[in-house]
C-alpha cells in the first residue's frame, strides 16, 4: 500500500511555526518510522475486527485473524518509506488474492470437513479403521459407515480447492489515510 501526502501551511501559521514544521520534515526518518509503527496498529486493529465474525458455516472458530493480526509487525523504515509485514505471507495472500490451493507433495487429495468435530483435524491423524473411503467423480469421501449402509461423510476429498478473495482483508485506503494524516498532523503539531 503506497500513500503521497503533501504539507500546505495553513492560514494563520507563524514564521517560527512553519521554521519548525520544516525543520522536523527535514529528516524524516523518525516520521516514517511513526507511520510504519502507525499502519502495523491499524492493520491489527482491522485484523482483531475481522475476527469477531462467526465462521461461516456456524462452527468453532479458528481465530485465522487473530493470528495474522499477531503475525503482523514493523519492520523497517528509513527517510523514503517504512515496511510492515504479515508474517503468513502464502496463507494470508489467499485471503487478499484468492488462491488455487492444491495437496502437499506425496498427497493426492485436500481433506475438507464436512462435520464441525473434524474441523481443524486431519484425517491422516485420525486411526485408520475410524473412516471408510469411498471413490467418488472428483476425488472421494471419507465417511462412517451407519447400520442402513448409508455413509456419514466427514470429510470430502478433492484434487484442489479455489479460495476466492475477501475484498475486506484488508482496510480501505481511505480509512488507512486518514489514520496516517492523524499521526502525520500530530507529528509535526507536537
Amino acid at each position: 500500500m503506497f500513500l503521497k501526502f503533501t504539507v500546505t501551511p495553513s492560514k494563520g501559521n507563524t514564521e517560527k511555526q512553519l521554521e519548525r514544521i520544516a525543520k522536523k520534515l527535514s529528516d524524516s526518518a523518525p516520521l516514517m518510522k511513526r507511520l510504519g509503527h502507525r499502519f502495523e496498529t491499524v492493520l491489527q486493529e482491522h485484523f482483531a475486527t475481522l475476527n469477531r465474525r462467526p465462521n461461516k458455516r456456524g462452527w468453532r472458530k479458528s481465530n485465522f485473524w487473530a493470528k495474522m493480526a499477531k503475525a503482523t509487525s514493523f519492520v523497517s523504515s528509513d527517510a523514503k518509506s517504512a515496511t510492515v509485514a504479515v508474517q503468513n505471507g502464502k496463507v494470508f495472500g489467499a485471503k487478499v488474492h484468492g488462491a488455487r490451493i492444491r495437496p502437499k507433495r506425496g498427497k493426492k487429495f485436500l481433506a475438507i470437513p464436512n462435520v464441525e468435530s473434524r474441523y481443524g483435524v486431519s484425517p491422516s491423524s485420525l486411526d485408520r479403521s475410524e473412516l471408510v473411503f469411498r471413490k467418488t467423480r472428483k476425488g472421494g469421501l471419507l465417511g462412517v459407515i451407519r447400520a442402513d449402509g448409508n455413509i456419514d461423510v466427514h470429510y470430502w476429498l478433492v484434487r484442489e480447492a479455489r479460495t476466492p478473495r475477501e475484498p475486506d482483508a484488508l482496510p480501505n485506503k481511505e480509512a488507512v489515510s486518514n489514520e496516517l494524516k492523524k499521526t502525520i498532523n500530530r507529528y509535526l503539531h507536537g
